[in-house]
């Protein structure tokens, strides 16, 4: 594992956060995590594509190190606006975006808002659309007071993933709570997401997806309880030139899972679409 090097970019009054890996070359890479998550979650993955590539993975608005809105806008829309001036300011012309779960939905909206502007998509384990029963959860927890701790240490020994299957080691997830809190005041820290995200995620694809025209890889866990068979199957037969992927042995969170062997399939199906 290797953390990539953070740098702020400025997109309005809007502070959002990067970490970057390698150096500048023909095919970038940007990343986008899911929800109420953080971009360490691409450390296992971002230093592997960064053997080829110019790799950068985004703090989406309202996580990590980017700024939280007031009043809250964490629509898709939103994220996929914040993607682009993202683009614009590295001044990347169709770059790779590659997004898990809610990173996946982004990345699909922006593609879909801003063809041009994408030139490959890869959509991990991505739920297509929520019901009823999902909508009222995430109204539950955007309720709910979030929660602390004494020290970074603690946040990291505590740190559970949502759905929990995953065969990470035990230091990965570790480290994952460990930089996703921070001090919010002497001896306490907190998550660093705003919890007013789980309000606005709300993930609806199939409007979008058609529109979507650039090479799109649809990556799976085949354990996953996120993405099943068959809206793996739609989604890359939705989009207009889909290709669908499967990690075997991996759930939902298959970027911790394998993560040398989801950047072998995702490599391996960039090289031949170039």
């Amino acid at each position: 594992m290797t953390c990539g090097a953070p740098r702020a970019v400025e997109v309005g009054d809007l502070r959002l956060l990067l970490h970057e890996w390698g150096q500048p070359g023909p095919r970038p890479v940007l990343l986008l995590h899911s929800l109420a998550a953080h971009s360490h979650w691409w450390d296992w993955v971002a230093p592997r594509l960064a053997e080829d590539a110019h790799v950068v993975a985004l703090d989406l608005r309202g996580h990590g190190g980017s700024d939280w809105m007031v009043p809250a806008a964490y629509h898709a829309e939103d994220h996929a606006r914040d993607a682009l001036a993202v683009l614009d300011g590295l001044g990347w012309r169709a770059p790779v975006v590659m997004g898990h779960s809610l990173g996946g939905y982004i990345g699909a909206t922006l593609a879909a808002l801003h063809p041009e502007r994408v030139g490959a998509l890869v959509i991990v384990d991505t739920m297509t659309q929520w019901n009823e029963r999902e909508t009222a959860w995430a109204m539950e927890q955007a309720e709910r007071p979030g929660q602390e701790f004494a020290t970074r240490e603690e946040a990291g020994a505590r740190f559970r993933l949502s759905p929990r299957e995953t065969t990470a080691p035990a230091e990965w997830l570790r480290h994952l709570g460990e930089t996703g809190v921070q001090e919010a005041r002497p001896g306490r820290w907190a998550p660093t997401f705003d919890r007013q995200v789980f309000a606005h995620a709300r993930p609806d694809v199939w409007p979008i997806l058609p529109r979507v025209i650039c090479p799109t890889l649809v990556v799976r866990g085949a354990g996953s309880p996120i993405m099943d068979r068959e809206a793996w199957l739609r989604v890359a037969t939705t989009v207009q030139r889909g290709q669908f992927a499967e990690l075997k042995g991996a759930h939902h969170h298959l970027i911790l899972d394998d993560p040398a062997q989801f950047v072998s399939i995702v490599t391996g199906w960039l090289s031949a679409t170039r």
